[in-house]
């Protein structure tokens, strides 16, 4: 079974900071997941939220906010890292899920990338582009064929179905609670990669290994393989 550590290790550090990358890294996951925003001035950067508000305290909203502004309500508090930061620190060295959550950012991402860390088609295959919104997908498709691309679902298991064949999904991640035997046995005819979304408790996890989930998305990779080794 893969180990995904969300967002970074969130369950040991400051979800999608640097640190929590490290230390994602650090404790042997095999993939680091991590969101991804744009700012105002079309700076890609790694948070989740659409504001600051829970992760720093803060009302100040992503896109309206320049990324030297960003920074500076951040001073205090961990810093908000650039995608260009986290790739330059990780990129090459481990497997990557780069989720896009705002609308407008798989183009920048993808050309961006394009640019500065592809030199064959097999670099793609460093970088896994994930996101619940097809289009984005969609844009990343037009920029390389050979991109890696994953459907994250919530409550619809079925969803990747409609668009695989225009799309050609690498992956699909599916909500823990909403997985579906035969929703995975046509991922698996597919040749699509399954992993599940956010799995702490080992129990879920073996239940999900048994339901055909390839991979685990999870806040402590460390103890979610050590508690997959002792069942094995």
């Amino acid at each position: 079974m893969l180990i995904i550590g969300h967002r970074g290790a969130a369950g040991l550090a400051p979800e999608n900071t640097l640190e929590a990358l490290q230390k994602g890294y650090d404790v042997g996951a095999d993939m680091l997941e991590f969101d991804v925003q744009l700012t105002r001035d079309g700076v890609p950067v790694v948070i989740h939220d659409s504001t600051l508000l829970r992760t720093h305290g803060s009302r100040t909203f992503v896109r309206y906010s320049t990324h030297d502004s960003l920074r500076e309500a951040t001073a205090k508090g961990h810093s908000i890292a650039t995608l260009e930061e986290v790739l330059d620190t990780f990129y090459g060295k481990v497997l990557l899920n780069l989720e896009i959550k705002s609308r407008g950012a798989a183009s920048v991402v993808a050309d961006m990338i394009k640019k500065r860390y592809i030199k064959k088609p097999s670099d793609w295959h460093n970088i896994l582009f994930a996101s619940f919104k097809v289009r984005e997908l969609a844009k990343i498709r037009k920029v390389s064929k050979h991109a890696q691309l994953s459907l994250l679902h919530e409550r619809n298991p079925f969803a990747f179905i409609a668009y695989h064949r225009s799309l050609h999904f690498t992956a699909v991640g599916f909500h823990r609670l909403y997985t579906n035997t035969l929703a995975c046995e046509i991922a698996k005819q597919l040749g699509i990669f399954m992993y599940a979304y956010t799995v702490n408790r080992p129990r879920a996890a073996q239940l999900l290994l048994e339901r055909g989930i390839e991979g685990i998305v999870t806040d402590n990779p460390e103890r979610m393989r050590s508690a997959i080794l002792e069942k094995e």
